[in-house]
């Protein structure tokens, strides 16, 4: 497996000099995913938690897959075999309440953790946290939605009941970025970033809260503010 940043000679144009100079790079694993025999799709991420990803991306598509799978990756391709269970969450997702402080600290953190986007600017992060402000895995990844999949994955090996922790990532909160988190039952996603009306309209119709323009002392609720507690 590549590793996931390199190192590449450019030209770096500074104080009107153009010159060569080392920069870091993130980099990315193209493959194909294979679920019980039966090509999923085609995907590009950072080549790093590959499992993590596979047992996401099947939960926030709506399916778990039970204890003793096998999986394997090798040759651009990401195998994984065992018992899926379709996942019915949707709309009844987590009652817990998020203490305001805890998503400025969670959102924070994507920063102060994002060691590989400080260092390529290249990289979307994902990180969970529980009602007492834990923080209880964070991910780095060249794709957003990888990003999201392989956080929830990451949880979900470790035995956590993701209907009891806050997503925040760093990306804007699209509708397919609102789905993955209502599959799981998530109750609350949260960003630096801005919320789309199309992701407004689906965590509203699923019981999702959404918080979006993070800020150091501040935010903005676009869905589902009964869930926050000050």
């Amino acid at each position: 497996m590549k590793p996931f940043l390199g190192e590449i000679e450019a030209f770096c144009f500074r104080a009107g000099v153009l010159e060569k100079c080392k920069e870091r790079v993130a980099t990315e694993y193209e493959f194909e995913l294979i679920v019980n025999g039966i090509r999923i799709g085609f995907f590009s991420c950072s080549p790093t938690l590959l499992e993590e990803f596979a047992v996401g991306h099947l939960l926030s598509t709506g399916h778990r897959v039970r204890d003793g799978y096998e999986f394997r990756a090798s040759d651009g391709r990401v195998e994984i075999h065992g018992e899926l269970v379709k996942l019915d969450y949707a709309g009844r997702n987590g009652s817990q309440a998020f203490r305001a402080k805890d998503i400025l600290r969670a959102v924070q953190a994507l920063g102060d953790l994002g060691l590989g986007f400080r260092e390529t600017g290249a990289l979307h992060g994902a990180l969970c946290f529980d009602p007492e402000g834990r923080i209880l895995g964070h991910v780095e990844d060249v794709s957003r939605h990888c990003a999201v999949d392989k956080c929830l994955g990451l949880l979900a090996r470790n035995g956590v009941d993701l209907r009891r922790v806050g997503l925040a990532v760093t990306c804007r909160l699209t509708k397919s970025i609102v789905e993955k988190a209502v599959r799981v039952g998530v109750p609350l996603l949260a960003s630096r970033a801005a919320p789309t009306l199309e992701g407004i309209k689906a965590a509203v119709d699923a019981g999702l809260t959404v918080v979006g323009f993070v800020r150091k002392d501040r935010f903005n609720v676009y869905a589902h503010p009964e869930r926050l507690v000050w």
